[in-house]
Protein backbone atom coordinates (compact mmCIF):
# COMPACT_ATOMS: atom_id res chain seq x y z
CA UNK A 1 0.00 0.00 0.00
CA UNK A 2 1.52 3.42 -1.16
CA UNK A 3 0.69 6.24 1.02
CA UNK A 4 1.26 10.15 -0.17
CA UNK A 5 2.48 12.62 2.13
CA UNK A 6 1.95 16.48 1.25
CA UNK A 7 4.39 18.55 1.34
CA UNK A 8 3.69 20.43 4.50
CA UNK A 9 2.93 16.71 6.21
CA UNK A 10 6.43 16.06 5.33
CA UNK A 11 8.23 19.89 6.25
CA UNK A 12 6.35 18.98 9.66
CA UNK A 13 7.67 16.05 10.60
CA UNK A 14 11.02 17.21 9.74
CA UNK A 15 10.98 20.09 12.06
CA UNK A 16 9.50 17.39 15.24
CA UNK A 17 12.44 15.36 14.67
CA UNK A 18 14.80 18.42 14.90
CA UNK A 19 13.37 19.86 17.72
CA UNK A 20 13.77 16.31 19.22
CA UNK A 21 17.55 16.62 18.18
CA UNK A 22 18.07 20.00 20.29
CA UNK A 23 16.01 19.03 22.73
CA UNK A 24 18.39 16.13 23.44
CA UNK A 25 21.39 17.91 23.04
CA UNK A 26 20.41 20.44 25.47
CA UNK A 27 20.20 17.68 28.02
CA UNK A 28 23.76 16.76 26.74
CA UNK A 29 25.65 19.33 28.12
CA UNK A 30 25.03 19.60 31.97
CA UNK A 31 27.68 21.03 33.99
CA UNK A 32 29.45 18.20 35.85
CA UNK A 33 30.02 18.55 39.29
CA UNK A 34 33.70 17.30 39.60
CA UNK A 35 34.02 17.70 43.16
CA UNK A 36 33.15 14.35 44.45
CA UNK A 37 35.58 12.64 41.86
CA UNK A 38 39.52 12.24 43.26
CA UNK A 39 41.83 14.33 41.64
CA UNK A 40 43.87 11.63 40.26
CA UNK A 41 40.87 10.15 38.55
CA UNK A 42 40.21 13.64 37.30
CA UNK A 43 44.11 13.72 35.67
CA UNK A 44 43.23 10.28 34.02
CA UNK A 45 40.03 11.52 31.77
CA UNK A 46 41.99 14.58 30.96
CA UNK A 47 44.61 12.82 29.84
CA UNK A 48 42.60 10.45 27.65
CA UNK A 49 40.84 13.14 26.45
CA UNK A 50 43.70 15.07 25.47
CA UNK A 51 44.94 12.27 23.74
CA UNK A 52 41.66 11.55 21.80
CA UNK A 53 41.85 14.64 20.24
Amino acid sequence: MEEKYSINEILNAVNEINEVKVNTQIEVKKKVDNNDIPTNTLKLIEQAEKSKG
